[in-house]
């Protein structure tokens, strides 16, 4: 059986962030039951948590970042998953590759050559587009510090500019990236009182694939070079597992990195700070980096020239059908509501159809 407490301690952290808005906390009781499900919480323990995710904690430090979906609460042993697909409501329209997140009760969806921004509620299942659309097509789009942001996008001209969103309308709230790019893998991840956002590959004004990899602090509003990656990712995706960053492109390949030497401060971050492993070769091409129960997973793809409905996953090095999803599909979208809960949303052959995969045992 998994280690409850590392995670139940992380999850409480969590759960009485002063920075969590109304939205997010009336969803947090659903993270809250996956928990329960999932690690086999005491009773006792369970409503404890439930008690502290009604309230807000008073006077903790304002600096606390926004809990990222994408992130799981602590690093955990590989295990091979039991999962269950299921069907939901359909997409306003077919979403091949793009870029999506959540904020924990919402989760936004922007297209590949599309400007257009889809938000779905995981509580009532129903769509629709969000008023503002992305400032450029192929963005990258991330929720972190309370925040949506868009970063890059733009195929002929791509931009360097990472703008978030304030209402009905985007500002410049941070510098440019040293690299602009359109369609990078963007990931957050809180360390400490800040916040991270990863900017990965992408491509740049020649239609090339770029290998630059950036990392924005997002207190300091500060950018750092990291270690570029050692070749190029076709329209990457990238996940974070713990205390480790994953991201694979379409042709088979992928790298992980450790961010235990993030400083949960200011302080400046050397390029060297990371370094990059190749994960073992992956058994499909066309796939989408996914994550469930602290694991690595690669959803969809392409096999043997037809698209395909297997969720694979990373366990002791190496990669194992765990799941069938409902429908087969390549270049999907792929976001998290919880640890134990994730969307996947149209692809090739898929459409617009949309699946929910959950974690059973």
């Amino acid at each position: 059986m998994m280690c409850v407490e590392p995670i139940t301690v992380k999850l409480r952290q969590r759960l009485t962030s002063p920075l969590l808005q109304e939205e997010q906390l009336q969803s947090s009781e659903a993270l809250v039951a996956d928990f329960q499900h999932c690690l086999q919480i005491k009773d006792s323990e369970f409503e404890t948590l439930k008690r502290k995710t009604s309230s807000k904690a008073d006077g903790a430090d304002s600096a606390t970042p926004t809990v990222m979906p994408q992130s799981t609460p602590s690093p955990m042993r590989s295990r091979k998953l039991t999962v269950q697909c299921r069907t939901k409501e359909t997409a306003p329209q077919r979403m091949l590759r793009g870029s999506a997140t959540s904020d924990g009760r919402f989760a936004y969806f922007t297209p590949h050559e599309s400007r257009s921004m889809y938000r779905y509620e995981w509580r009532t299942g129903k769509w629709d587009e969000v008023v503002s659309s992305c400032p450029a097509h192929d963005s990258g789009i991330v929720f972190g510090d309370n925040e949506l942001i868009s970063v890059g996008g733009g195929a002929l001209f791509p931009t360097s500019k990472v703008l978030s969103l304030k209402g009905k309308g985007w500002e410049d709230k941070y510098p440019p990236m040293n690299t602009a790019r359109y369609s990078p893998a963007v990931v957050a991840t809180p360390e400490g009182n800040y916040m991270y956002i990863f900017v990965i590959g992408g491509y740049t004004g020649n239609g090339r694939s770029t290998t630059a990899v950036e990392l924005l602090q997002v207190k300091t509003r500060k950018w750092y070079r990291l270690v570029n990656l050692p070749q190029p990712l076709t329209a990457p995706s990238a996940v974070v597992c713990g205390d480790t960053l994953h991201v694979i492109g379409y042709e088979a390949q992928g790298y992980s990195c450790s961010l235990r030497a993030l400083p949960p401060s200011d302080q400046p971050i050397p390029p060297q700070l990371i370094s990059w492993t190749p994960l073992p070769p992956l058994p499909v091409t066309h796939s989408t980096a996914g994550t469930l129960g602290g694991q690595l997973l690669l959803v969809g793809g392409r096999k043997a020239s037809s698209p395909t409905n297997s969720i694979h996953q990373l366990v002791d090095g190496e990669w194992v059908e765990i799941a069938s999803m409902i429908g087969e599909r390549e270049k999907c979208l792929v976001v998290n509501i919880s640890p134990f809960k994730m969307l996947i949303v149209s692809g090739v052959k898929a459409w617009n159809n949309v699946e929910e995969c959950v974690v059973t045992m």
